[in-house]
């Protein structure tokens, strides 16, 4: 009898698996030490009623009524009902598993066919840790998970196909046309920014196809279609113009609306991404003198439009909420990681010594990241733990109407950062969705309790003071 022969794995097969495991395991104890914040709590209810999810078709008929009142994110919202249906232990698992597949696919859209090297994997991980303006509440806030990360990924899958396709390494099959039909359904109806990102990829990569391979794919024809008519069902929702309608009109100029738009969008851009847009620019230069070949050459500027839409796609938005520069930053990732793939293969041996240096530094920073997100996040999660458990003890004692205090973190890696926490008002949307979920009959926050943050609590600018002022207000 044959013996199986197994494939023996390759030291960067054994690097890329310590790297995606270790973020694993970091991100699964992140998630679990984050709670239920703000937006939590009214998902636990089946739209628009105050009425709570106990069965799956109670989800479906929640889903149905906030596309045609509220808006049409109807994936990433149904996500986050599902998860809150199925339990936060499970959510734990599958959004820590996600954050990792996104750095894997954001990886590959970098380095195409070939199998990316550690040290890419690595600064993937990095840049979109350190990079994040609000990692947080896009990567562990259950919402802010399912409204952007779940997107970001749903997106990038399906960006995949159309990158292989350029180094000839797609294979189809019979399953290939409404399988690529419904992946761009899905990419589609994520939210605003990254759809509409999304489906200008997959133009500008038809556009590659017809002028570096003579061609372009049904398959990838269909992907576009579908990637369009899911985001007209995103955009079109009647829930969209529903909510329009309850925004007071700005009485400027549409013209004047438009210019601070615009520089908003810019100044946002400039404050979390120049760094990234510099060291774009520096590596692209040394691409050009290297001359690697044309698709090495065309992929870092497409990256780089794309980024640039997902960013001011967001002037037709009355708020640019910081959690919709996630995209932004994905798509100056994934051109950096294209230079830095075509570098890689221009210099196979002169660059190992930099990229060894690099990885190096990176680990640094991502140590101090870590440091000081963990310990921030800990200590959220356990001042609402005692805060939580201290509001569920006074109503089994028969206390209906508590009065407690408010929390806030510190930085961005925690998930309730930026997010409103319970206000004076008991009739605020967060206290009520809350004051139902842990069986008060009202909740109110009085004052406000935070920890101390090295650092943090000589400047009162960055502390949780100035924060509670407003949000309380």
């Amino acid at each position: 009898m044959r013996r199986l022969q197994l494939k023996k794995r390759t030291p960067a097969q054994w690097g890329t698996a310590a790297v995606l495991a270790a973020a694993f395991l970091v991100m699964l104890v992140f998630n679990c030490l984050t709670p239920l914040i703000s937006d939590d709590y009214s998902y636990l209810l089946r739209f628009p009623t105050h009425e709570p999810v106990e069965t799956f078709l109670d989800l479906v008929v929640s889903q149905y009524y906030h596309y045609f009142q509220w808006g049409g994110r109807t994936i990433g919202i149904g996500l986050n009902q599902l998860f809150l249906w199925l339990g936060k232990g499970v959510f734990n698992i599958f959004n820590a598993a996600a954050f990792c597949l996104l750095v894997w696919v954001c990886t590959k859209l970098a380095f195409g066919r070939k199998a990316p090297p550690p040290a890419l994997l690595l600064v993937v991980l990095v840049f979109l840790f350190h990079s994040n303006p609000c990692f947080g509440a896009v990567n562990l806030w259950m919402c802010g998970s399912c409204v952007y990360l779940w997107p970001l990924l749903i997106g990038c899958c399906f960006l995949l196909p159309y990158r292989l396709e350029l180094d000839g390494a797609w294979q189809t099959g019979r399953g290939a046309l409404p399988g690529m039909f419904f992946a761009g359904l899905a990419a589609g109806w994520g939210n605003e920014n990254t759809s509409g990102a999304m489906l200008l990829a997959a133009l500008l990569f038809l556009l590659l196809f017809r002028i570096l391979l003579k061609r372009i794919p049904l398959w990838g024809v269909c992907g576009a279609a579908g990637c369009l008519c899911g985001f007209l069902l995103l955009m079109l929702a009647p829930g969209q113009w529903v909510r329009k309608g309850r925004i007071a009109s700005d009485p400027r100029s549409p013209l004047t609306v438009l210019l601070v738009r615009l520089m908003n969008a810019t100044h946002t851009l400039k404050a979390y991404g120049l760094w990234l847009i510099v060291l774009l620019g520096a590596l692209y230069l040394v691409l050009c003198v290297l001359r690697p070949g044309a698709k090495a050459l065309a992929l870092p500027p497409v990256f780089f439009v794309l980024a640039l839409a997902a960013n001011y796609a967001l002037i037709l938005s009355p708020v640019y909420y910081i959690r919709s520069f996630y995209p932004v930053l994905a798509f100056l990732v994934l051109a950096i990681g294209s230079c830095l793939a075509a570098l890689a293969g221009a210099l196979p041996h002169g660059f190992r010594l930099p990229q060894a240096a690099a990885a190096g530094a990176l680990c640094a920073v991502l140590c101090f990241d870590l440091l000081e997100g963990g310990y921030d996040i800990a200590s959220y999660y356990t001042m609402r733990r005692v805060r939580d458990g201290a509001i569920t003890a006074q109503v089994a004692a028969g206390v209906r109407e508590i009065e407690t205090y408010a929390v806030f973190p510190y930085t961005r890696f925690c998930g309730a950062y930026g997010q409103p926490d319970l206000r004076r008002d008991p009739g605020n949307w967060v206290n009520v969705n809350m004051a139902l979920y842990l069986g008060a009959d009202s909740i109110a926050a009085t004052e406000q309790h935070y920890y101390p943050f090295p650092g943090y609590d000589g400047d009162i600018s960055n502390t949780v003071e100035e924060e509670l002022s407003l949000e309380l207000e």
